[in-house]
């Protein structure tokens, strides 16, 4: 079966202004390379769980849904009216739902098969609740990524966080799109480890 391709569509994602709420609703350039990177790699999303985790506009979310994933998308209670619109907007149906890492993710009716988080290293104090949820909504075999570009000030204690649940790889720029990528945008691939625990800190 030939693999589903986003040829000839075209999505329109609203963004909203910063606020004192954050600036979550913005489309962020990893969230981009990601996007182009799932059509790519499309034949690896249609049919599996996906999850969009704190999605903000929902760019990733949508390439994902249009690529024939069955698709989750999570973030904070303010954004989730813009997240809503920019799926109905562009024809599609999927679950837009509250999270907070680290807290119950019950209602994001976990694990999923491929996870994806963009721009989610920028304070370290969030490290250990990314980390939970990310356990949390994985199964042993799922492909977790994660794009990140200059705002990164949580990276290096991320990493080091992440020994014992995860290995983590770069995904080769070679695997990326020849065009939709950067040198300051930095994508992982993570696999959890079967023996870690969501617990550990």
């Amino acid at each position: 079966m030939e693999a589903p391709s986003l040829a000839g569509q075209q999505l329109t994602v609203q963004q909203k202004p910063f606020s004192h709420e954050g600036f979550a609703s913005t489309v962020w350039d990893s969230s981009i390379v990601m996007a182009r990177y799932f059509e790519e790699h499309a034949g690896k999303l249609r049919g599996k769980r996906c999850l969009d985790l704190s999605a903000g506009c929902g760019l990733v979310g949508l390439v994902m849904g249009k690529l024939g994933a069955e698709v989750v998308a999570s973030d904070l209670q303010p954004n989730l009216a813009l997240l809503k619109d920019n799926m109905s907007s562009n024809g599609l149906s999927f679950d837009v739902l509250e999270h907070s890492w680290g807290e119950d993710a019950s209602n994001l009716m976990g694990p999923f098969d491929v996870l994806v988080a963009c721009d989610v290293m920028y304070i370290e104090d969030l490290v250990q609740p990314l980390l939970t949820s990310l356990y949390a909504l994985s199964h042993d075999t799922s492909e977790v990524f994660l794009a990140h570009g200059r705002n990164r000030q949580a990276e290096g204690a991320f990493l080091k966080a992440s020994s014992g649940r995860f290995t983590l790889t770069d995904v080769p720029e070679e695997q990326l799109h020849d065009v939709y990528q950067c040198s300051d945008v930095r994508v992982l691939k993570l696999t959890r480890l079967a023996h870690a625990s969501s617990a550990r800190s």
